[in-house]
């Protein structure tokens, strides 16, 4: 993983690059675009790092949006899934047509959130390009009930360790929560990393690149997970 930042003279600005699997990000003035590349046949856990909402439109942090032949080339019977939190199971996946250019169903994705996101081309690659506003300020990205678990990501296009606090800004996580990143290679979730409170550390340090996410356990019986970043481009 590359992150680079670029201060101005003239203007403030940050470019950052980094990948998942091959993923760039870069971001001026603010307003960027990251890409996610899955391979063929691959999946991958994808979130969204900008706000696709610019200039106050709504409604385009959403799957229509964000996965669409406009920003990527979306093959036909890739799946998306999301999480049910209180079945502890995936929802059934929702398919893509290329007939239609259209997914089955439609879901909103906030930045901060996830999917797990399947690929079904045998030979080409999906490319996702997220353009939208780096979110700054005190946003709230999600709260996790007690004993729940959900699919999360950095609200940012900044990449780096789970233990760097710009990688997951403002997240105050409890006692025994737990992160597992997804191997796309393995087929298979990697080993959680725990954090402690005592140490102020996770146990394994995984690094989450800009348009990662992450399944997140909250192992609290008594505190939820209220993350709200207040991130700056500075």
């Amino acid at each position: 993983m590359r992150t680079k930042v670029l201060i101005c003279a003239a203007a403030l600005a940050a470019s950052l690059a980094s990948s998942l699997a091959d993923g760039n990000v870069y971001s001026l003035n603010v307003v960027g675009y990251v890409t996610v590349t899955i391979p063929p046949l691959q999946n991958a856990v994808v979130a969204n790092p900008l706000d696709a909402n610019m200039g106050g439109t709504g409604g385009m942090n959403d799957i229509t949006n964000l996965f669409s032949a406009a920003n990527g080339n979306i093959q036909n019977g890739s799946l998306v899934y999301t999480y049910n939190p209180l079945t502890a199971n995936w929802n059934t996946g929702i398919k893509y047509s290329s007939l239609t250019s259209k997914w089955a169903s439609n879901i909103t994705l906030p930045p901060g959130h996830a999917v797990y996101y399947a690929n079904a081309s045998a030979s080409v690659a999906t490319v996702i390009t997220f353009v939208g506003q780096v979110v700054q300020g005190p946003y709230s990205v999600a709260s996790v009930p007690v004993l729940q678990n959900a699919l999360l990501g950095s609200p940012v296009p900044i990449g780096g360790s789970i233990s760097n606090a710009t990688t997951v800004v403002g997240m105050s996580p409890n006692n025994g929560d737990l992160i597992y990143t997804y191997d796309p290679v393995g087929i298979k979730w990697n080993s959680g990393s725990k954090y402690s409170t005592l140490t102020k550390k996770w146990s394994i340090d995984y690094t989450i690149n800009p348009g990662q996410g992450f399944f997140y356990a909250n192992s609290s019986a008594s505190t939820p997970l209220n993350w709200t970043s207040n991130f700056t481009v500075q």
